[in-house]
């Protein structure tokens, strides 16, 4: 029988289980066999974002309506280097801004000192990052118990997951899309232009039109804002 690995029960639990509260216990479960009372799973998009944590329901609110994520050095870093990392609360930094000090002794205090965060790309300019965090303040050595590969892998599950349960039931879409037509209507409902879309994507830019135009005659819809929304209620997207 094959070995397993610390991240199985992780990635299994996002295979099977149904509805977020069960996955967020899953989580929860997990992190806490490792040492980490606290998790935060954050999707961030550049026009939404959503979170699914056990974090603090004050922290929370606070983060979100201080806009936190602009400065919040976890993020940043996770933004810079796409791997997982650990880190921890450094408040005796010299010459720190005071609004990420502010930060740092904010956090403190609902007991977020350090922590493991594991971020991973999910397509169209956006990502998810899976954090893990402690009341300690002493950063936790590395281990095979937080293997960066199997750490990815079963974030991207449970991201994947997460995404599902967040989407409205119903039934298959009366309209099928090409791929291409669909990668380049999601890009314009990410709000990118035929051009942007057509260096991202490396196609020409008439390409990138016929696709979207064969789209629109598709959902039988006459502007492209029309078939984004159509195309996004219809779960196509």
């Amino acid at each position: 029988m094959p070995k397993k690995h610390p991240f199985d029960p992780l990635i299994e639990a996002s295979s099977t289980l149904c509805g977020e509260q069960s996955l967020k216990t899953a989580v929860e479960g997990f992190a806490l066999s490792h040492g980490y009372e606290l998790f935060a799973y954050l999707h961030l998009r550049a026009k939404r974002s959503s979170a699914v944590s056990n974090y603090p329901t004050e922290w929370q609110a606070l983060y979100f309506d201080r806009s936190y994520s602009r400065i919040d050095p976890v993020i940043t870093a996770a933004k810079r280097g796409m791997r997982a990392f650990r880190w921890s609360i450094d408040r005796d930094r010299p010459g720190m801004a005071n609004d990420l000090r502010r930060f740092y002794d904010e956090a403190a205090a609902y007991e977020i000192r350090s922590g493991f965060s594991i971020p991973v790309r999910t397509g169209f300019g956006e990502f998810a990052i899976l954090t893990l965090a402690s009341s300690s303040s002493v950063v936790r050595p590395n281990g095979k118990d937080m293997d960066e590969v199997q750490a990815a892998a079963a974030v991207a599950f449970i991201h994947a997951r997460f995404v599902q349960q967040n989407k409205p039931g119903g039934a298959s879409a009366p309209v099928a899309l090409s791929p291409r037509e669909l990668m380049c209507l999601r890009w314009s409902a990410e709000g990118k232009s035929m051009h942007d879309i057509a260096l991202v994507a490396g196609l020409k830019y008439s390409t990138v039109r016929f696709y979207l135009d064969t789209a629109k005659t598709k959902l039988d819809v006459v502007t492209l804002p029309q078939a984004t929304a159509l195309a996004t209620k219809l779960l196509l997207i």
